[in-house]
């Protein structure tokens, strides 16, 4: 190649010399040229262009130039080159045949480009998100001017030398760079490559065994992180809070030294050594802290200081199942051992003897018996106190008086130091009683005399000094009232008098002795007993005074009975005569009576719910029964408030109806057959008539009738159908025919019918059968004997025979006779008896777990029969319910766990009293709460290694069969179905998870669970087992080595300090165990250990971490730390002192001198006394290796006392209360705590403590006990509570206000009054007043007196709401609280009352109704009504329910409330009568012939009306004015009215008078006799004139004269000789015409004012008139006579005008003129 350069280079030189020697130019001179560089770095790189120039100084045109390297023409003729690559370059330039020189070489170094190189910081292989990394990319020779790229797998980006990556998944990749000069087109090589991996975070596990522990156990919690073997530092947490220990943090196992605290949920977390990179944390493992039992140390007796020789028990009882602990004793902190008088048993500590020796302060303790490392704490100790002085009882005397009432109560307190004391209380020498309290609650004069007490515990007594008691009687009640009976729900009152005592009493009530409190039904105010009656209240009363300043009480009053009857007086309503039935036409007397003995009774009668006239009458009489009459009669009783009743049942029916009685309904001839006729419920004497065949039957010797009875001798010929009938001896009545009774006559013999009963083919034994022998004819009287395989039976006529309780002896053949006179007849039967059948049990059902449904059958086999089955477990009977339902023979059961046990069944017959034998026991055991299900794995490895063959295996531990198997990988379900077996056949890590199996059977199902870990061989771990790693010369150790899996298939291989361990004859290795018997200084080093697996020989664990063993040859002291210590300690303080000892293991020991106090590192006496002063020190002990301390000197003294100062006992709510808690004599430094009734006082606003002083904002709260204690400041030293100091919190009165009238609003000039009460005496209390909020002051119209103000006058600026408040008079700043408000309210306008008018008219008629209401703006107003000035009633309604013509006027009413009163409008009432109705008597011709009567009725206001007609005030039937009345007995006597109705108002006329018949009917027959007699009379005068006429023949005159004239005889004035007659009798006609006048007088004196006001009245005066015309025998003329009679009777009947002017005198109108008659 470069020989082919080379030529070309010639060729071109060879033309460019011919061209210019072509051109000819001349010749030039060139400088010579210089090689610049371009860029001019200092240094340059290969991989860049690099461009070389060639300078020539003179500026000539047309140059070209030759370019060297290293000698070597580069063939390059350009002013400027790219170099190509590093070496010496040279250059010239040249135009035709003009060269210059060659430059001076130039020397170009290319250097290739620096490497980058990718560091990594951390540098590891995998990370994990959220980790920080950090790439830095370096530049070899330095990195200034260099930029970068930086490539991840196929990505690239630009950046800085360094690159920060907070990990995340995304991120994982390959990443390298490179380094770019800038400006410059240098990079450098790709950097070496990292592969960044990013891995999840393994997630840790907690291991441990411990879930729950005691305090002061040790607990170990190891923290697992599976998979990973980086190494961890782990964080522990306790319920999410972070553990901060003094031990190694970066172990992974948590040792807890048991707490209280401990208890909780456990959580762990790794965090990479070296790295921020940490776990989630773990799931929660609970651990479960018990709180060391609390124990309670007692003194088994009630006091704890004792007396020589008694015997002490301490018991020490613990919250939990004693028979896990055992106990330890402890005297004055020392442990107690047994002595001659001390003995131990269980939890019982026992003194026999007590001396003074044994006092002290005894403790105790618990310890467990499994845990022997576990004890309690001390208890509190109890203080055991021996005395040797002998005390005195004193006597306290409650309420004591110089002389006592007899009744009066007498209390004598006897005491003595100490509990545990009998106390006898003497009178002279003689035992009263034995208690610490001698009360005689009723002293008595007897009861006066010297007392004296004798304590007595045990044999040890003592006597009191005497007491003398005076007694005198107090006075003698008594009880007043009249009650001496009652009835619930009366009002009873007793009043309780003392005569001639001036004392105030107290009076109590008794009731049979026993006290009544005072409430709703028995109000007790003052010396008044008031009963609201009940029947509790029956019974004897007593009443008793009590002294009011004095607990005196008097005798009681004598008794005083009060009977309460029943709920109800016994009401006794008779009936006479008192036959249940009373026949029509009878007089009945119903009598009402009480039973019991009482009185002021009201007695009033009811007919079927409706009242009766009669009033407090208690006999009510029907003269004459009917059947309407019958009915309910009810009597009702009454007395004040109280009403009762009771009724009967008035039956009242036509008489009864006899039947014929008879067992008799067939017979044989010859027999004695006896009909008796009965009448049913009725007593009464009757005589009996009998009929056969509807014919008579006379008393005969084969039908004898006596009495009620029929007696047949029979024959055939008494077949047939028989009646009676009864006829009343003592009353005329007669019953119907009884219904026939048929006697039929039978052949010649009975046909025998033999029952059983029951007819089962087989009797069982034990069951009652009966033989029933019959006759099936209906017949009777019969005698029965039986015989039993022809034995007979010594039962005698009885046709029934019964085996009680049937054995199978019994069984045979059974003959029935029956005889009945000489008659004999038999019948047989086989009677079969066997035992019962025997049931028994099926079920497949043998076991069962809680919530199962099991069932049993109770069967009895080949027997037909229907039976009620009885099941019983365990001998019990079962009841029917929801867990054990019985239902026919089946028995089922859900079950629990009292369902264990032996179950029976017994069956009873339903239709037969037989019950079976029980059957055999059918046992069901019952599990526990589910099955325990067992899953095995095979191979059991914890742990299976990939590839290998797994085998789980469900199974149920208990017997019990009938299940489905299950299985779930991670809660996934698995396709296999009902396999007990799940196997893998080639493990793989993606086949370890949760497995479960499910067992089902019927409704239940359960799971067990197991963990299949799946993974590559375990890892091996190391420990010594011992707690301590650090060992003193011939010391044992033991190390062992472990893997997670069962040891016995690991074989294990041991090094020290790397190397394999060397045969030592001071080692020995026995499985994983490595044992250094005498460990030696040399023994020192790190161990490790690996597992070798048995079986799987090429399977071997990673070698262990080291375990570092050190081997001491110094012997260490122990070191006593004194915690809170001081020079002096108190009494019941806290001594602590801790003996340590460098190294772990060591067991304390410590001695207070040369005694053994206890064994522990800490020696705490929680209370110490004085006994516990002394010099101690501690022994720690290893194995046989023990060294004692220093000794330690301890000093102990008592705390001083503190009491409570402070003048307040008693105190109101609201005051300050100062209480100050002293020590004497004491100059420390205390704080003290302030208890009220035993409990902790806070310090707060209302009980604020400062210092040794409680200050109390007094509240109802604060009433009580109040101690006080002091503890040393910075020391736990209390001293013992003070004696109590009672303070007593009054709560402040709660006040009430109320306006003293029944209303609270009110009107000018009304007179106010509030009252304000408190509920405690008033003497104490002031009052202060509010209004609207405000205080309220005293004014002109308001004052104020005690509890009350007064407003005088009441204006409206009075209205508000007032409240008032008490203020007591010696503390004035005790108030009460304010009362709820009162709104008082004045109007300011003056009201008027209102009148509402109810059904209002312009114009009433009489007989309505007219009601006013008045009514008046707010409560407590009285209504006065006035007509005119005139007052009418006082009631709020004014009501005139039948308003008359006098009721016309003005109306008003007043409304009034106290002093305060106005008027209403006034209100006019207008009235007017209603129309009347007039009655008269329309008399006609046939009324008169036949004696009825004919009524009319007429309104005359030109209406149309209907008529309303009343006969003796009842209504009858019809609305015509016309009333045809039948004349007899009953209508003549009774009085007709009528009225008219209309349907507009108004609605009645006014009721006509009255009319009433009475003899008007017999004068009406006397006046027609009379009519007949006249006109007979009229009839012979003219007869007799007609014979004058012919006869007679006057001599003066001498033409006769006809004794008749005519009209025209009349008209020419001829006188007739009536005429003459009359001329003659001139005298006597003027008299009759004057007696006429005074008839017309008087007819019109009975029709004045157009009313007829009796009608006995007008047949009086028309009597009189009739008697005036007939008392003057002058006037003999009947013409004259009927014309009086006429005028007469027209008075009458006219309405004071006699319309008719025509007053013929003939007959037929003076009769017809009396129809007013």
């Amino acid at each position: 190649m470069e020989s082919f350069n080379i030529l070309l280079l010639t060729v071109a030189v060879t033309v460019q010399v011919t061209s210019h020697d072509s051109t000819g130019e001349p010749p030039v001179q060139i400088s010579k040229p210089k090689v610049t560089l371009n860029p001019s770095h200092a240094v340059l790189y290969s991989t860049e262009t690099v461009t070389l120039h060639c300078e020539v100084p003179e500026a000539l045109s047309g140059l070209q130039y030759d370019w060297y390297k290293n000698s070597a023409d580069l063939s390059e003729h350009q002013p400027s080159i790219t170099a190509r690559g590093s070496g010496k370059y040279e250059c010239k330039a040249k135009k035709g045949t003009s060269e210059s020189e060659i430059s001076a070489s130039y020397t170009l170094t290319l250097q290739d480009p620096p490497k980058a190189k990718l560091t990594v910081d951390p540098k590891w292989t995998e990370f994990f998100p959220s980790e920080n990394i950090e790439l830095k990319c370096e530049i070899e020779g330095g990195s200034s001017g260099w930029t970068f790229e930086w490539i991840k797998d196929t990505w690239t980006s630009e950046g800085d030398s360094v690159r920060a990556i907070t990990v995340k998944h995304p991120d994982s990749g390959k990443y390298s760079c490179r380094g770019k000069l800038k400006n410059r087109q240098v990079t450098t090589q790709q950097s070496n490559a990292f592969q960044l991996n990013v891995k999840d975070l393994p997630e840790p596990k907690i291991q441990s065994d411990w879930t729950e522990a005691f305090p002061g156990e040790k607990v170990y919690l190891e923290c697992v992180i599976q998979g990973v073997s980086e190494n961890w530092n782990y964080m522990w947490f306790k319920d999410s809070r972070r553990i901060v220990s003094s031990d190694e943090t970066n172990i992974n196992t948590l040792t807890l030294s048991v707490k209280s605290s401990h208890h909780g949920a456990y959580e762990c977390q790794g965090e990479l050594q070296g790295r921020k990179v940490s776990t989630a944390r773990s799931t929660q493992h609970l651990l479960t802290v018990h709180e060391l039992p609390q124990l309670k140390l007692s003194i088994e007796s009630q006091w704890n200081m004792f007396y020589p020789t008694e015997k002490v028990t301490l018991k020490c009882s613990i919250d939990e199942e004693s028979n896990k602990w055992g106990y330890e004793w402890f005297k004055n902190g020392g442990l107690l051992k047994k002595d001659k008088d001390i003995s131990f048993s269980g939890n019982t500590l026992s003194i026999s003897s007590a001396k003074a020796g044994h006092s002290g302060q005894y403790t105790c303790r618990g310890k467990h018996l499994t845990r022997t490392l576990v004890t309690t704490r001390e208890t509190e100790a109890v203080q055991l106190r021996i005395q040797d002085i002998k005390p005195k009882p004193t006597i306290t005397k409650h309420k004591w008086f110089e002389l006592f009432y007899t009744e009066e109560r007498v209390q004598l307190h006897c005491n003595m130091p100490g509990v545990g004391w009998e106390y006898h209380w003497y009178k002279g020498s003689t035992l009263r009683i034995t208690h610490p309290e001698l009360t005689i609650d009723a002293v008595s004069l007897s009861d006066s005399g010297n007392y004296h007490c004798k304590a007595q515990r045990g044999d040890f007594s003592v006597d009191s000094e005497t007491l003398q008691v005076r007694v005198q009687k107090p006075p003698q009640p008594h009880i007043q009232s009249d009650w001496t009976e009652a009835f619930p729900g009366e009002k009873v009152s007793l009043q309780c008098v003392i005569r001639d005592v001036s004392e105030n009493w107290n009076y109590t009530w008794f009731k049979d002795s026993s006290k009544i409190d005072s409430r709703a039904e028995t109000n007790i105010k003052g010396n008044n007993l008031t009963l609201s009656v009940k029947s509790s209240h029956h019974g004897a009363y007593e009443c008793q005074a009590e002294l009011q300043e004095r607990n005196v009480s008097t005798v009681r009053s004598k008794q005083h009975l009060l009977t309460v009857h029943g709920s109800q007086p016994t009401i006794l309503l008779q009936q006479d005569p008192s036959h249940a039935e009373i026949y029509t036409g009878e007089q009945v007397k119903l009598t009402c009576s009480i039973q019991e003995k009482t009185s002021k009774w009201q007695y009033f009668w009811q007919i079927d719910s409706q009242q009766v006239n009669t009033v407090n009458n208690p006999i009510y009489t029907i003269q004459n029964a009917t059947l309407s009459q019958k009915g309910n009669y009810t009597c009702q009783v009454r007395r004040g408030e109280m009403t009762y009743a009771n009724s009967t049942i008035l039956t009242i029916r036509e008489p009864p109806q006899p039947h014929i009685q008879s067992d008799w309904t067939e017979a044989f001839p010859g027999e004695k057959v006896s009909l008796q006729c009965v009448i049913r419920d009725v007593s009464k004497n009757w005589n009996y008539t009998w009929f056969k065949d509807s014919s008579k039957i006379d008393s005969r010797a084969e039908t004898n009738i006596q009495g009620n009875n029929l007696t047949l001798s029979v024959k055939s010929s008494h077949h047939g159908a028989y009646e009676c009938q009864a006829e009343l001896q003592e009353r005329n009545v007669s019953t119907v025919r009884s219904k026939q009774h048929f006697l039929t006559v039978h052949g010649s013999q009975p046909t025998i019918l033999l029952q059983q009963d029951p007819s089962h083919a087989e009797i069982y034994t034990g069951e009652q059968v009966k033989l029933t022998c019959s006759i099936q004819e209906k017949t009777s009287k019969w005698q029965y004997f039986w015989q039993i395989d022809s034995q007979q039976v010594s039962t005698v006529n009885n046709p029934i025979y019964t085996t009680q309780n049937a054995t199978l002896s019994q069984k045979g053949n059974y003959t029935c006779q029956i005889r009945r006179g000489e008659m004999t007849y038999a019948k047989s039967t086989i009677l079969s008896i066997r035992e019962p059948p025997q049931p028994h049990i099926q079920s497949d059902w043998t076991e069962a777990f809680p919530g199962e449904k099991v069932s049993l059958q109770c069967v009895i086999r080949d027997v037909s029969e229907n039976w009620n089955y009885t099941w019983f477990k365990d001998s019990s009977k079962i009841d029917s319910r929801a867990e054990t339902n019985i239902q026919g023979n089946n028995l089922t059961l859900s079950v629990k766990s009292s369902h264990h046990g032996a179950y029976e069944c017994q069956a009873e017959s339903q239709e037969r009293n037989v019950s079976t034998v029980r059957s055999k026991q059918h046992f069901l055991t019952v599990h526990g709460s589910q099955p325990t299900i067992l899953l095995q794995q095979d191979p059991s490895h914890a742990e299976i290694y990939t590839g290998e063959q797994v085998k789980l295996t469900c199974s149920i531990q208990e017997k019990t069969s009938k299940w489905q198997y299950f299985w779930q990988i991670d809660s996934q379900q698995v396709s296999t179905v009902n396999n007990p077996i799940y196997t893998i056949q080639n493990a793989t890590l993606s086949q370890k998870g949760n497995y479960t199996c499910q067992v089902r059977r019927g409704e239940m199902t359960y799971a067990k669970s197991t963990i299949l870990t799946i993974r590559e061989p375990p890892k091996a771990n190391m420990s010594i087992e011992s707690q301590w790693n650090m060992f003193y010369p011939t010391e044992k150790v033991t190390l062992k080595c472990s893997v997670d899996e069962e040891s016995n298939k690991w074989g294990y291989e041991w090094f020290k300090n790397g190397g394999s361990l060397k045969d030592d004859k001071g080692i020995s290795v026995s499985g994983n165990t490595l044992s250094i018997s005498s460990a030696k200084a040399g023994h020192s080093g790190q161990y490790t250990c690996r597992g070798k697996h048995l079986t799987r020989t090429l399977v071997t664990t990673r070698e262990t971490e080291a375990v570092q063993l050190r081997i001491q040859d110094i012997k260490p002291k122990p070191n006593i730390t004194k915690h809170v210590w001081f020079e002096l300690f108190y009494t019941e303080e806290r001594v602590q002192l801790k003996c340590n000892m460098t190294g772990v293991g060591w067991e304390y020991h410590w001695y207070k001198g040369s005694t053994l106090r206890i064994t522990h590192p800490k020696l705490t006496i929680d209370a110490v006394s004085l006994s516990d002063s002394g010099n101690y020190h501690c022994k720690a002990k290893r194995g046989d290796f023990s060294v004692d301390s220093e000794t330690l000197q301890v000093r102990v003294q008592k705390p001083p006392q503190p009491h409570i100062q402070s003048d307040w006992t008693e105190a109101f709510h609201g005051e300050k209360v100062s209480l100050q808690c002293v020590i004497q004599d004491v100059s420390e430094n205390w704080n003290y705590t302030w208890f009220k009734d035993s409990s902790k006082i806070i310090s707060r606003a209302e009980t604020n403590i400062k210092g040794n002083n409680l200050t109390l904002s007094v509240k109802s709260s604060h009433h009580g006990a109040y101690e006080c204690q002091a503890e040393l400041q910075e020391r736990n030293v209390s001293t013992v509570r003070s004696t109590q100091h009672l303070l007593t919190v009054h709560e402040p009165p709660k006040p009430n206000l109320s306006i003293e009238s029944q209303w609270n609003m009110f009107y000018p000039t009304e007179k106010v009054t509030l009252k304000c009460s408190v509920d405690e005496e008033s003497n104490k209390w002031g009052y202060e007043w509010f209004k609207n909020g405000g205080s309220l002051k005293k004014v002109e119209d308001i004052s104020f007196s005690g509890n009350t103000l007064s407003i005088s006058s009441a204006k409206a600026g009075h209205s508000g709401q007032y409240t008032c408040r008490g203020k007591h008079l010696t503390r004035t700043l005790v108030t009460t609280r304010e009362t709820e408000a009162v709104q008082l309210r004045i109007k300011d306008i003056t009201p008027k009352p209102i009148i509402k008018k109810h059904e209002w008219f312009e114009l009433f008629y009489t007989e309505e109704r007219v009601k006013f209401d008045c009514n008046m703006s707010g409560v407590g107003w009285e209504y006065h009504w006035h007509k005119a000035a005139k007052p009418l009633i006082k009631n709020s309604e004014f009501t005139i329910d039948a308003v008359s013509l006098t009721d016309t006027g003005d109306y008003h009413c007043k409304a009034q409330r106290g002093d305060f009163s106005v008027d209403s409008e006034t209100l006019q009432v207008r009235v007017q009568a209603r129309p009347p109705a007039f009655l008269s008597l329309k008399t006609e011709l046939i009324d008169i012939m036949t004696g009825d009567v004919t009524l009319r009725c007429n309104i005359s206001d030109g209406r149309q009306w209907n008529y309303t007609w009343f006969m003796n005030g009842q209504q009858l039937n019809g609305s015509s004015d016309v009333l045809k009345v039948t004349g007899n007995e009953e209508t003549i006597k009774s009085e007709f009215k009528c009225k008219g109705i209309n349907t507009e108002r108004p609605l009645y006329s006014a009721l006509s008078d009255g009319f009433v018949a009475n003899n008007i009917i017999f004068k009406r027959k006397i006046l027609l006799a009379i009519s007949g007699c006249l006109v007979c009379c009229i009839f012979i005068l003219i007869i007799g004139c007609i014979i004058l006429k012919i006869t007679h023949k006057p001599e003066v005159k001498e033409t006769p004269e006809d004794l008749f004239f005519s009209m025209t005889d009349s008209k020419n004035q001829i006188i007739s000789p009536m005429k003459e007659y009359m001329d003659n009798r001139q005298t006597e006609l003027e008299e009759s015409q004057g007696k006429a006048e005074l008839i017309s007088d008087c007819a019109s004196a009975v029709h004045e004012d157009s009313v007829i006001k009796e009608s006995q009245e007008k047949a009086e005066l028309i009597s009189d008139c009739a008697s005036a015309v007939h008392e003057d025998s002058v006037i003999k003329e009947s013409q004259e006579k009927a014309e009086l009679i006429s005028d007469c009777a027209s008075a009458v009947h006219e309405d004071s005008v006699i319309k008719e002017e025509d007053t013929s005198a003939t007959v037929a109108n003076g009769l017809t003129s009396f129809k007013g008659l």
